[in-house]
């Protein structure tokens, strides 16, 4: 597969067949429909078209509660920035962590800006996988300006312990040099924390609206709070589901 045919593409790598494939028209997601994190965006949005202008631009790191748009922002971002700019995306899983060295040596000579996405990471902190990640991020890849490395955690640390406050002291001292060596390959830090219910019941109204909805507002705000109880979340994944889940009246 030619990398002509990547640019502006979202990217996946499959690792049966040891090559990369488009996803075609799967993710749509604009900027706009994020709410709540205008902060997030103008941040991410301004360093990804630098980066696509060959401009200094940093790693990012988004993190926090799930379902607050951290991939979407990333998804977003790229879909507003590549209707200007010749860019790619190649999301890597991370179950995928172990083919990270081969990915980067079949793109590593290709005049392509690639914003290389790590979605949901999360390691334990003797974990080899931690090992592979932190020397991505200060290997001979983190110094090429065609890619640009976002990844996206539940936790800000992205390093988990099971017993941190069992740890004597040069083991806490362990995990703290561990936790900053990490941090510091990350230019940008963007936390996103969760929505109020306030915040949750605007972002179900908007996209009632959107997909031309019309029902009366206090049934559908007691009918999303009570759909945010039984799923444990108020996001603003959540509130999309639920809306979705309007049309379907078995549900």
């Amino acid at each position: 597969m030619s990398m002509n045919s990547f640019k502006k593409k979202i990217l996946a790598w499959d690792e049966f067949d040891k090559n990369f494939y488009v996803l075609e028209n799967s993710i749509n997601t604009k900027i706009e429909d994020l709410l709540f994190i205008e902060k997030q965006k103008q941040i991410l949005l301004e360093n990804t078209i630098l980066f696509a202008e060959g401009k200094p631009s940093n790693n990012g790191l988004l993190w926090g509660a799930r379902g607050t748009g951290k991939s979407s922002l990333i998804y977003s971002a790229f879909n507003y920035v590549k209707e200007k700019y010749n860019i790619a995306l190649l999301e890597i899983k991370r179950n995928q962590l172990k083919y990270i060295h081969s990915i980067l040596r079949q793109i590593n000579n290709i005049d392509q800006k690639i914003i290389i996405f790590f979605d949901d990471f999360s390691f334990s902190a003797n974990s080899d996988d931690f090992i592979i990640f932190k020397n991505i991020l200060d290997g001979a890849a983190s110094k090429n300006l065609n890619f640009l490395f976002y990844t996206t955690s539940n936790f800000r640390s992205i390093i988990q312990y099971n017993n941190k406050s069992n740890m004597d002291m040069i083991e806490q001292q362990e995990a703290l040099d561990n936790e900053t060596a990490l941090s510091d390959r990350f230019g940008i830090w963007l936390g996103f924390e969760k929505f109020t219910n306030n915040q949750y019941l605007d972002i179900v109204n908007y996209y009632c609206l959107k997909f031309n909805i019309s029902n009366d507002k206090n049934f559908i705000n007691n009918k999303a709070l009570q759909w945010s109880l039984n799923r444990g979340a108020k996001s603003g994944r959540e509130a999309y589901h639920f809306v979705k889940s309007l049309h379907n009246k078995k549900i």
